[in-house]
């Protein structure tokens, strides 16, 4: 496929390994404009790895604002010996919504935050990491 042609889905690198993030989020927006934010967890009797990509983890958390935005904040850390470029693809309905992290030095952790403004109704976040070289 020429370079051209070639698509990188709103990525800043070359794409490595996928995984999926296993903590979704559930937004519930009012007709007054103020969200409530829903999350689970599985907690099993065996200690399960989070590590994701062979030693990073995501720890994803959600805030609402006093403005009725709701903030995302994605700190990957990096458990290896070799730097990462991370992005969290953030999933929003059928939207994938890219964050690019930056790189990740071994024994690191980097984030960022995006802020989403949501119309009324129930929403689904789910998200999946994009790590490269």
């Amino acid at each position: 496929m020429p370079i051209g042609m070639s698509s990188l889905r709103g990525l800043t690198h070359i794409l490595v390994c996928e995984d999926q993030v296993s903590q979704p989020f559930t937004m519930v927006i009012s007709p007054d404009g103020q969200p409530q934010i829903l999350s689970s967890l599985r907690i099993t009797r065996e200690p399960s790895s989070s590590e994701l990509c062979g030693g990073l983890t995501i720890e994803p958390k959600a805030r609402a604002s006093d403005d009725g935005k709701i903030a995302f904040t994605l700190p990957i850390s990096n458990n290896t010996d070799f730097a990462w470029h991370g992005t969290v693809g953030l999933k929003l309905g059928g939207t994938q919504v890219p964050v690019d992290i930056g790189e990740v030095g071994p024994g690191q952790t980097a984030s960022d935050t995006v802020e989403l403004t949501l119309e009324e109704g129930t929403h689904e976040v789910g998200g999946s990491l994009l790590i490269g070289p």
